[in-house]
């Protein structure tokens, strides 16, 4: 409070702070993504998770943004304020001095993102190893995926003070998610134990093909629940660097529409917190809607 300012208007410790969980993410995605390689013998998926593959992904997406902005970056450096002028008369509203930068933006979009690919990734691990519950872990990662939800809100009503109630529940969840991921790993942890030293007298190979198969039918039979979470079985023939590279690209596309669309409406710049708990609260209960119909119908 030194400076008398909350960390979400301060735009660069702000995107910073927020990246470190943007990274941690990505980890979680990419050992699901090795975990579903070993346990397919690599037959399924043989690109290995490597340093190296997160290098290329960052150098490419590097390069695709230079190339994107790296024009506009000169045209802005040798006009700044005509260029501004400009940009700013497309659009009916200004940005506030405290809106966050797209990199910012990218940043916790990507994050939802992969939160959601890895909800995914933790479903189809059940089905193949045959153990449900990895199923508890998707449904216990809902209200942490809630809880970034809502800090994407608060953000997209520019940090709005008559909305600080969002920032107490995006708390309250975050405390939730962390309870009932604690909770699933616990169960993990105990059926892992009851299992241990059981002989299954099955094919495991054929076994493990055989539940692949009956997961992705499944999920293109959801046509109805489409998600981003279904991102996982999409892309899953892509190295790690080639889904870390399209991670960037749509997170950046779909940041970009956030942040400029935003300011050809009104209502982020007039706080509201029913609408505002709406915009948290009617995709979780759709995410909820999703894993409830997919165990639905592989119990039918």
């Amino acid at each position: 409070m030194e400076y008398d300012e909350i960390l979400a208007n301060c735009d660069v410790i702000h995107g910073v702070a927020e990246s470190l969980l943007t990274l941690t993410n990505v980890f979680i995605v990419l050992g699901f993504r090795q975990g579903l390689r070993e346990a397919h013998g690599d037959s399924g998926r043989k690109m290995k998770t490597s340093m190296g593959d997160i290098g290329a992904a960052l150098f490419c997406a590097l390069m695709v943004s230079n190339a994107v902005f790296g024009g506009a970056s000169e045209v802005m450096a040798a006009n700044p304020d005509g260029v501004v002028a400009a940009w700013d008369s497309q659009w009916p509203r200004l940005e506030p001095a405290n809106a966050l930068s797209l990199p910012t933006w990218v940043i916790h979009v990507s994050s939802l993102v992969e939160w959601l690919i890895a909800m995914g990734l933790a479903w189809e691990y059940a089905e193949v190893v045959k153990r449900p519950a990895w199923k508890g872990l998707t449904w216990g990662m809902v209200p942490c995926h809630a809880s970034g939800i809502a800090a994407c809100t608060f953000h997209l009503f520019y940090n709005a003070p008559a909305l600080n109630s969002v920032v107490a529940m995006q708390a309250l969840l975050t405390v939730i998610g962390n309870s009932t991921c604690a909770i699933a790993a616990y169960r993990i942890c105990k059926e892992g134990e009851r299992l241990q030293g059981e002989v299954v007298a099955v094919d495991e190979a054929d076994d493990i093909q055989s539940a692949l198969d009956e997961t992705l039918e499944i999920s293109m039979g959801s046509e109805s629940m489409k998600g981003w979470e279904d991102l996982s079985a999409t892309w899953a023939s892509d190295s790690d660097a080639v889904l870390l590279l399209k991670l960037a690209l749509v997170s950046t596309a779909v940041s970009a529409f956030v942040k400029w669309g935003s300011l050809a409406v009104d209502f982020p710049f007039e706080p509201n917190v029913a609408l505002a708990f709406g915009i948290i609260f009617i995709p979780t209960l759709l995410n909820c809607a999703k894993w409830a119909e997919l165990s639905k119908n592989e119990s039918a």
